[in-house]
């Protein structure tokens, strides 16, 4: 069975950090939609970079 790594994060602090990205991830979806792709599909694709990037951070397998 694998462990998997444990970490702790600071509700203030995850917080402050959505308040500073949620514009610019507002943004990215919305030059998408302008491009032509559907809220869905932009959803997905941003939803996929996050998992990769967090399994990479986690250092366990990605799920996508």
């Amino acid at each position: 069975m694998d462990e998997l790594n444990s970490f702790t994060v600071s509700e203030e602090r995850l917080e402050d950090c959505r308040d500073v990205v949620e514009p610019d991830l507002q943004d990215l979806i919305q030059r998408a939609l302008t491009s032509g792709f559907s809220r869905e599909e932009v959803l997905i694709a941003v939803s996929e970079l996050v998992a990769e990037d967090f399994a990479m951070v986690m250092e366990t397998p990605s799920v996508h």
